[in-house]
């Protein structure tokens, strides 16, 4: 059951639905006097009209926790809004070029690999962790540091994983996502690992909708 909120009443008016900060009848009196003593200053005034001047002033001194300028919050700043929504679009085409290259190299959940240091060992790719495959692993060639805020992430960068399982003994365990690169010969991947070897491929099949998904994004900034 949700948890029940009453309406705020006003300190001033004491009618239900603003506080005193907000309350116009309060605002208006202040108005009212202010245009009747226009040569008023500081403490001239009453103590309730400069007390709603002080809340007039309060949104304009406020500072930014991510952009440090001043006149709005984290919440409603436009830099942070602009800068997440980049890194959504970025997000999309960066995720359509890492599928492009799994399909090429044909690693997706049931293909066999074997590391490359130790051939004999044999594994069976269970995992793939799609969801954790977003651009917050991508390189700085694909996506720049200060370019898309990532000194923002709330996370920092991730190095995505794959699950795998050895096939002698079906012991578990977790490597690097390949170092994947574009049709440039660019890193996509901020760290990428460089030893496996596909030995049975199989068509990597992400889940439907995610090259274009954003629920990643919600804890980006």
């Amino acid at each position: 059951m949700g948890r029940y909120r009453s309406s705020p009443r006003c300190g001033h008016c004491w009618e239900q639905g603003h506080t005193k900060r907000g309350c116009p009848t309060y605002r208006a009196k202040a108005e009212k006097w202010l245009a009747e003593n226009p040569e008023a200053e500081g403490y001239d005034k009453p103590y309730w009209v400069r007390e709603v001047e002080g809340y007039k002033n309060i949104g304009k001194n406020r500072k930014c926790s991510w952009c440090s300028e001043q006149g709005h919050n984290k919440r409603s700043c436009p830099q942070r809004k602009d800068a997440s929504a980049k890194n959504i679009s970025k997000n999309k085409e960066w995720r359509a070029q890492i599928l492009e290259k799994l399909k090429e190299m044909g690693l997706g959940e049931g293909a066999l690999v074997a590391d490359s240091r130790k051939a004999e060992r044999l594994y069976l790719v269970l995992n793939m962790q799609w969801d954790k495959i977003n651009l917050t692993g991508s390189s700085e060639s694909a996506a720049g540091h200060a370019e898309y805020s990532k000194y923002h992430y709330k996370s920092g960068q991730t190095y995505p994983e794959i699950i795998l399982c050895r096939v002698r003994n079906n012991h578990k365990t977790s490597v690097y996502m390949p170092m994947l690169k574009d049709d440039q010969g660019r890193e996509l991947m901020y760290y990428g690992g460089n030893n496996l070897d596909i030995v049975s491929p199989a068509e990597p099949k992400p889940p439907s909708g995610w090259v274009d998904d954003e629920s990643w994004a919600k804890g980006l900034f």
